[in-house]
């Protein structure tokens, strides 16, 4: 009997990160069709960055949420290990708006607008993501990195640096994005559905200073910090048997960046099982 043979299954493939030209030189960053263009001048519709609004709330959330410091075996890194008191946790399916994108402090940048991106530090490279992307953890010991999960767990970040994601393909980009309210233990969890040729613009996030002594309830909760995730980028895929991955592009730190200690990533995971949706038509 001749034995059954697989497809491989495909998490993240990356590309080879080139750096941006110089942001002093080129300062504006215009979406073409998906596409970035790095511009010394404004082209199409100059758009600004969304400004912060920690009042803003969207998605499912989840309150008497619990973290704390976890290791991460064979690694130099700990990880946020988050408990969200849940069997299951949900992630509400939004359409990316610039009011759903502003709602996770990010902006929308969709095909022909232009923002002013004047930082340094970065590089652009090409990502391919495939549906099962969602379903591996980079926080097992090294023997099992390339374990096929059972489930889809959390996986978010942040980090003090800027991030683009520019949606290319002919499916939507997922991306996965949660607003944190560390000093009141709630989480409000999405996926923003990214239509092909737009993109998530994501500014630099910092971890928030506690509240005064004595603050309310309400003040401590505009303490925010916004992670996001893009291990279900390919979602949108799941619907189409023929098309087992996703290309996007993204913008982010260089290597030197990425190592440093003040820019370096933040890493957070929640283990029980998710649940991803479709937008409401």
């Amino acid at each position: 009997m001749a034995p059954n043979i697989f497809d491989p299954i495909v998490f993240i493939l990356d590309g080879s990160p080139f750096p941006l030209p110089d942001a002093r030189t080129n300062p504006y960053l215009y979406n073409h069709q998906g596409h970035p263009q790095h511009l010394r001048d404004p082209k199409g519709v100059l758009i600004e960055m969304a400004a912060e609004n920690p009042d803003l709330e969207r998605g499912t959330r989840y309150t008497n949420i619990s973290h704390r410091e976890k290791p991460v075996p064979d690694a130099s890194y700990s990880v946020t290990l988050f408990d969200f008191k849940t069997k299951e946790v949900h992630y509400e399916a939004l359409r990316a708006t610039p009011e759903t994108a502003r709602a996770f402090g990010m902006t929308l940048l969709r095909n022909g607008e232009c923002v002013r991106f004047e930082y340094e530090g970065l590089v652009c490279s090409k990502y391919t993501y495939g549906k099962w992307a969602g379903h591996q953890s980079p926080y097992l010991e090294a023997a099992r990195r390339r374990e096929l999960l059972t489930c889809n767990p959390t996986d978010l970040e942040f980090h003090d640096f800027p991030h683009v994601f520019f949606s290319q393909d002919s499916h939507p980009l997922v991306i996965s994005v949660a607003r944190w309210r560390p000093y009141v233990n709630e989480i409000s969890l999405a996926d923003l559905w990214l239509a092909p040729g737009d993109a998530i613009v994501l500014p630099p996030k910092v971890f928030p200073s506690p509240p005064r002594p004595g603050a309310s309830y309400a003040e401590a909760k505009r303490k925010i910090v916004d992670l996001h995730g893009n291990r279900n980028s390919a979602f949108a895929c799941w619907s189409d048997p023929a098309k087992p991955t996703l290309l996007t592009e993204t913008i982010l730190a260089n290597a030197a960046l990425m190592a440093s200690a003040a820019a370096a990533p933040h890493y957070h995971e929640e283990v029980t099982p998710t649940r991803h949706a479709t937008p409401a038509a």
